[in-house]
């Protein structure tokens, strides 16, 4: 389905997907850093108790991980120091934080 439709492509209409769009990108990092770090003070025989296999724990640990490091990416331009490194930063948010303000 498109985003706009016949007679639907303003200024205003872009700009208000736009708005909308990086919010809700800066609203699921948010989440997902919070959900990191909720997950990383709660034990594995804790997460095991509320019903996790281990199998399916890691696995939705490193996911969340993988998110919580898009966030930083995003917000820092670099990933936490135990992933790949690239050979400079770029803060993808700063041309958000233009339209959407700080968060």
């Amino acid at each position: 389905m498109p985003i706009f439709g016949p007679g639907n492509v303003t200024a205003a209409s872009i700009s208000a997907e736009a708005i909308a769009t990086c919010t809700e990108l800066r609203g699921a990092a948010v989440r997902a850093v919070q959900l990191h770090d909720w997950l990383a003070g709660i034990s594995d025989a804790d997460l095991i108790a509320a019903g996790f296999k281990q199998a399916d724990l890691d696995m939705c640990k490193a996911a969340v991980a993988d998110a919580a490091a898009v966030a930083q990416i995003l917000n820092t331009g670099l990933p936490p120091s135990t992933y790949p490194q690239p050979p400079s930063a770029y803060v993808y948010a700063a041309s958000m934080r233009l339209i959407i303000g700080p968060g």
